[in-house]
């Protein structure tokens, strides 16, 4: 007999699925398997037999759109011999209503992230909860025909005319949890649960997995798995015996938390990541030609008065291709504890990769080749994943970073991981990472210089690199008098005849409406929507400023934690980007009990940013106004900065869930506000926690992180970034590239960051910055900025944010722009 019941999940493509089957797994006792409504299933009655129950999760869209319900309606359409116990959420809710005659229409005002107060009838699976606290997303509503509006109205509480076999279980009478004066109230009730009176279907339309929905609306959830084991001990059918028997087990076996029952995500052991790369040569996959061991070599210096700029400047890159993550202008203490620096050489190995082909491309000097991706299943991750486990140091220390691979992945390459084909307008790589051998990383913390090299057997003219290197950095120290001149030299004396194509503010307005009329349809909860800006002139009028003094400018107007200077390839970024998009530790070892195996762990972290308040503003009479913190937290405490903020964290939620199992995530910050130079920022923090058995301590053989997920899983699965996305991440994005009208974002929207060989990684979100490719006789920079769409938004609200993105990365380029 089995130990835990057998629930289907159906999966309407939604950004939160993942969250609820997590929720299930760790309050029920049940084993979920997951299918998508247009999974292909011949035979469905036969499919269904060693489930005890169903869920119908929710998704985009409406359920008289057959093609987005899917599966939904072959459930409901069961004979009664065949019933099964159903749970609808939200469009499952609303497909169950539909399907039993109701109306669907749309909110006078969407509901997406939204905090309130469901009044209940206290029956059902509501038992004991007259008032539950959730979270809803939803645009439409479900209509049963109730005339009556008030909660004490009992015909409120009876199936209607219209809908005999559903009665009303739950209304949402508009009391908002938030103290927000500007909570939205809808003019109408909204029904937020039903039961069908004679069979076991049960709807929800609030989102009880959401972080913010508290524990009664959980409790909502349990009291449904126990009506469901309730109805298969008393079914007379047949059909329903293998379910009953499981149920009743796995009912017996029930607590309020059940660490042990196995999750979706880790039933069975991860494939390794191809199962014929081991076999193949190391030149096959992009690997060096030495058979010695890489050894990390270090040499270290007091920072004192050097900054990333003196060294930049000291050490004078020979092809002016270099990598450099700048966090020396941090403003919080607790980010951007380290800058690195990433030499690229003529013998540097230049791994890229380009959108719908199916292979990776490496570089070395004037030899390429060219990586059939089939080998890896025609994944470009699971390639890098190889690389970086063959290259692995294990003796590499906890140094932020000892070497590896240093690059970007633009935002069409992360369209791709979702299944969307993006439009490709240059012959530029997509993705590419340079596998940096020679670096210096500068610890802020610590005020230390570490010159590093994991190159073998590492001398340049003759003599040990590093030790040369420090030498050089020791010398510029001591001859240092103060900041230096050259270093802080204004980049915006430009000519006046440049052009620069803004966005249109009546196209820009344009695009808001249009996203809201997806919204209000049903078809996305938040669209974070973007344009660009082209910064064009001759090379002959230009005054000649390098990339680099842009870029000093830059970072001397917007200082940032997760700022960047990268020439790579035919690609030059300059970033001033405020947001991490993850980072992940190495695995380390640690005994989670006395006397038990040794467990390596592994944190990934996000820190996703929604919601920002310029701490200084301009007032109607032109004089300019401090924003103090206090009212920063008024602003961003309304219910649309948080709703916005939410959205995301429990999209990030689920995509962690997709690789880690569901005891392993949590949010260790949640909508805390951030002061930067410029702006106050609303801010969570979401770790997950990945786990592998260690390898024997006298083992010197590299863990096979092929056999269980890694931060590069993580990071492969989370992409694009949802905060330049919206919710539900699949169809928002297909919405996006129309209403964009298919404009390219590039690297604007995507990661750029590292992956280091002790296990590291780490990587932002390209935002606040500037961008060219080398093309042509042309100079032509791009600027990307944008905001999140919700319904709550104004059209003149998000003109302005927009602008006030631009405007801070477009300042070093000209005044007299």
């Amino acid at each position: 007999m089995a130990s835990h019941a057998q629930v289907l999940f159906i999966d309407a493509y939604d950004s939160f699925s993942n969250n609820i089957i997590a929720l299930v797994q760790t309050h029920l006792p049940v084993q979920i398997t997951k299918i998508y409504i247009d999974t292909a299933i011949p035979d469905f009655i036969s499919f269904l037999a060693p489930f005890a129950a169903v869920i119908c999760g929710p998704g985009p869209g409406h359920p008289g759109n057959f093609r987005e319900v899917g599966l939904f309606r072959k459930v409901w359409d069961l004979d009664d011999a065949y019933t099964i116990p159903v749970l609808g959420i939200c469009l499952g809710f609303q497909s169950l209503v539909f399907e039993q005659g109701g109306t669907v229409e749309p909110l006078a005002q969407p509901r997406h992230g939204v905090e309130t107060f469901v009044t209940s009838s206290s029956a059902s699976i509501f038992k004991g909860l007259p008032q539950v606290c959730a979270v809803q997303y939803h645009s439409l509503h479900a209509i049963l025909g109730h005339a009556g509006r008030g909660e004490d109205d009992e015909a409120l509480w009876k199936p209607s005319t219209t809908c005999p076999n559903l009665t009303p279980l739950a209304w949402d009478f508009g009391k908002g949890v938030q103290n927000d004066p500007n909570f939205q109230q809808n003019p109408e009730k909204i029904l937020m649960a039903v039961k069908h009176i004679t069979k076991p279907y049960y709807g929800i339309q609030f989102h009880p997995e959401s972080i913010c929905s508290q524990g009664t609306a959980r409790q909502v959830v349990s009291n449904w798995w126990y009506a469901a084991v309730g109805w298969l001990q008393h079914s007379p059918n047949k059909s329903n015996k293998l379910q009953f028997d499981t149920a009743i087990h796995s009912r017996n076996m029930a607590s309020e938390s059940n660490p042990t029952c196995p999750s979706l995500f880790n039933r069975k052991p991860s494939p390794p990541v191809c199962t014929s790369a081991a076999l193949l040569p190391p030149l096959a996959i992009g690997l060096s030609e030495q058979t010695t061991p890489r050894v990390f070599i270090s040499s270290t210096i007091e920072a004192g008065t050097l900054t990333v700029p003196d060294i930049y400047k000291a050490l004078n890159p020979r092809n002016d291709e270099i990598v450099i993550l700048d966090s020396e202008m941090r403003q919080l203490r607790s980010l951007g504890e380290a800058s690195i620096i990433g030499f690229i050489e003529p013998t540097t190995r230049i791994i890229s990769y380009s959108i719908g082909t199916k292979f990776a491309i490496w570089k070395q000097g004037d030899k390429e080749t060219h990586v059939p991706l089939d080998t890896f299943d025609g994944d470009f991750f699971a390639y890098l994943k190889e690389l970086m486990e063959r290259e692995a140091i294990t003796s590499a220390g906890n140094r932020t970073f000892c070497g590896g691979l240093m690059g970007y992945v633009t935002y069409e390459a992360c369209l791709e991981r979702i299944g969307l084909s993006a439009m490709k307008t240059t012959r530029h790589p997509d993705i590419c990472f340079a596998f940096i051998e020679r670096s210096i990383v500068i610890d802020h913390r610590e005020k230390l210089v570490h010159v590093q090299s994991i190159k073998l057997d590492d001398t340049y003219e003759g003599q040990n690199w590093t030790s040369k290197t420090l030498r050089m950095l020791g010398e510029l120290q001591s001859t240092k008098t103060g900041h230096d001149l050259d270093s802080m030299k204004d980049a915006t004396a430009y000519p006046d005849n440049i052009r620069c194509s803004q966005p249109s503010e009546v196209c820009y307005k344009k695009k808001i409406r249009e996203c809201q009329e997806q919204i209000r349809a049903g078809n996305s909860y938040e669209l974070c929507l973007t344009d660009q800006t082209e910064v064009q002139f001759d090379n002959q009028h230009s005054c000649k400023v390098s990339s680099w003094d842009r870029y000093q400018s830059l970072r001397r107007l917007n200082p940032a934690p997760f700022a960047a200077y990268l020439k790579l390839g035919p690609l030059t970024l300059l970033s001033t980007s405020p947001e991490r998009f993850m980072c992940w530790t190495k695995f380390q070892s640690y005994s989670s009990a006395q006397g038990a195996k040794p467990i390596s762990e592994s944190t990934c972290q996000f820190r996703p940013i929604k919601g920002t308040v310029k701490k200084q503003q301009e007032l109607k009479d032109g004089k300019i106004q401090d924003v103090t913190l206090a009212q920063a937290t008024a602003i961003l405490s309304t219910q649309k900065e948080r709703a916005e903020n939410l959205m995301i964290v429990d999209l990030i939620r689920h995509d962690l869930y997709g690789v880690t199992s569901f005891q392993n995530v949590i949010a260790k910050g949640l909508m805390v506000i951030e002061e930067y130079a410029s702006v106050y920022q609303l801010v969570s923090v979401i770790e997950g926690k990945l786990l592998l058995p260690s390898r024997p301590s006298h083992s010197v053989a590299p863990i096979h992180l092929d056999r269980t997920k890694t931060g590069i899983d993580v990071l492969a699965a989370s992409l694009p970034p949802g905060s330049m996305t919206g919710a539900p991440k699949r169809r928002s994005c297909e919405l996006l590239q129309e209403i964009e009208r298919f404009k390219p974002r590039s690297i604007y929207s995507g990661v750029l960051g590292y992956m280091c060989v002790s296990g590291k990684g780490d990587f932002s979100v390209v935002i606040r910055s500037i961008f060219k490719w080398e093309d042509g006789d042309k100079e032509v920079w791009n600027i990307g900025a944008g905001g999140a769409v919700t319904a709550l938004s104004t059209e003149e609200g998000e003109w302005e944010e927009m602008l006030v993105k631009l405007q801070s990365t477009l300042l070093p380029f000209t005044k007299s722009v």
